[in-house]
């Protein structure tokens, strides 16, 4: 009986065999698992020997590595035979193989990689806690422990572009790669008939832009603590050789509520794998206010983007307001292009103003990395202390009119972005941004200020119980 496989939205029409037969790239292998299965052929059974290195399924002939195949983004399910009993079948690009025997702990720790199906035997939907263009997000529990978590639901059918499956996709392998206390996990990935279900992990925190709207402005120890932590986490994503393209405030969760010690950066929407070429899926992109000038002046740039971003946020936390506060969208913008920024503003300690600079320099040649910022003495015990005695500028009269502008800004300038608030029921889950350029657009392409218009499509428009959020291609108008 011929066996009908349905379509994936992780196929690659480019692809269309199973296994990979030139030689496997690794030499030195220290595997995963490695065992004699039954393996299914021509409705019949023999015996052959396999074996798992981190995303790789290898088939071995005489010890030699026969065949190989990437299980990224193939689907994965139990199977069962009549004579051998249970079994595994993994699918890529409408080819499959299966194999049989002691496969409980290779179905654990393949499903890391794999996508699976039948997601409602394993989890339960509760409550609708977020809502975007392309996906719902709910909290869940999981069938067989309880555990929480929040379930990011796509529907395929508004995925109908080329670019939605490479931009997710693209963020699912991103996500599966980082491994940090202090970034968001992604823990498995589902596949439904009409959705895609991606389990993460369930931030009850909130926001960092709402914590810091309650208690303005941070002190240099609390500041340093939070900026450490950041750049722990930045340092761990930029030795993936992964850039993240999107810090700010809206983007870092806490895990509980009120708990800044326990900061999680989430939203990798926009992250991208580092091109030394400058070629992105989305080249211009990010949120205005928050972005380093090399990327709003179209030019190739590397990890320090990161860094940058994060030096707005530690100017925002001691300021109380952003180092591009303009008076309307595009004020914000040319102050960002320009790297305008009145350091003056922001009442640091000598050996704080030092590491802000050095955050925020505007060549990013002479930028700090997150390592060494790390090792900056801003983030010595001694130091702390002493900050401690520094007199913090007192906010004046309008500090509450500056809050709810940064709040207005925030909604204003946001990116439509992936990642969510457990909390908010306002909050965008798209592969999209709104700051995003056309897929072959380059650093390299010639856009004066002028011809950067707002992008006006249908993608744009939103349901009424979301925040109203423009989608700019960084916007400039008129020098």
């Amino acid at each position: 009986m011929d066996v009908i496989i349905k379509d994936s939205f992780f196929d690659d029409p480019n692809e269309t065999v199973f296994w990979n037969v030139t030689d496997f790239p690794k030499n030195e292998l220290a595997l995963e698992m490695h065992d004699t299965m039954y393996i299914d052929r021509n409705s019949g059974l023999y015996k052959g020997t396999l074996g798992i290195f981190n995303h790789y399924l290898l088939y071995f002939k005489k010890q030699t590595i026969k065949k190989w195949v990437n299980l990224d983004n193939t689907t994965i399910e139990y199977t069962k035979h009549q004579k051998v009993g249970l079994g595994i079948k993994i699918t890529k690009n409408k080819q499959y193989f299966e194999f049989f025997g002691d496969v409980e702990p290779w179905y654990n720790y393949l499903k890391q990689y794999c996508i699976q199906k039948n997601f409602t035997h394993h989890y339960t939907l509760q409550k609708k806690i977020g809502q975007g263009n392309f996906a719902d997000v709910f909290k869940a529990v999981n069938k067989q422990d309880g555990s929480e978590y929040a379930i990011k639901c796509f529907r395929k059918a508004k995925l109908n572009e080329s670019i939605d499956r490479l931009a997710i996709i693209k963020e699912i392998s991103i996500m599966k790669k980082i491994q940090h206390e202090s970034i968001i996990r992604l823990y498995e990935v589902f596949e439904g008939d009409e959705f895609l279900f991606l389990v993460i992990e369930y931030l009850k925190g909130g926001e960092l832009h709402k914590y810091m709207k309650k208690s303005p402005p941070f002190s240099e120890e609390k500041s340093a603590k939070l900026i450490f932590r950041l750049l722990k986490a930045v340092s761990s994503i930029h030795e993936k050789g992964i850039l993240h393209r999107d810090i700010k405030p809206e983007n870092i969760m806490l895990r509980n509520k009120d708990d800044i010690d326990n900061i999680c950066i989430g939203d990798f929407g926009l992250a991208d794998y580092y091109s030394q070429s400058g070629q992105y899926l989305f080249t211009r992109c990010g949120t205005p206010g928050y972005v380093a000038p090399e990327l709003l002046q179209d030019k190739v740039y590397d990890f320090k983007i990161d860094i940058y971003s994060i030096g707005i946020l530690m100017f925002i936390l001691i300021a109380g307001k952003s180092p591009f506060d303009g008076n309307d969208y595009d004020d914000v913008v040319m102050r960002n292009y320009y790297a305008k920024v009145k350091f003056d503003e922001c009442k640091l300690s000598v050996i704080g103003m030092d590491l802000l600079q050095g955050l925020m320099n505007k060549n990013p040649i002479k930028r700090l990395t997150a390592e060494e910022a790390l090792n900056h003495p801003w983030f010595t015990t001694d130091n702390l202390t002493k900050t401690c005695q520094f007199k913090i500028r007192k906010q004046n009269q309008n500090v509450s009119k500056k809050l709810a502008y940064f709040d207005m800004n925030i909604k204003q300038y946001s990116a439509i972005s992936t990642q969510f608030s457990p909390k908010s029921s306002q909050s965008n889950h798209s592969p999209y941004c709104v700051t995003k350029c056309n897929i072959e657009d380059s650093p390299y392409t010639q856009n004066s200020l002028v011809s950067l218009k707002p992008i006006s499509t249908p993608r744009a428009q939103v349901a009424n119980k979301l925040r109203q959020v423009q989608r700019f291609q960084i916007p400039l108008k008129q020098l």
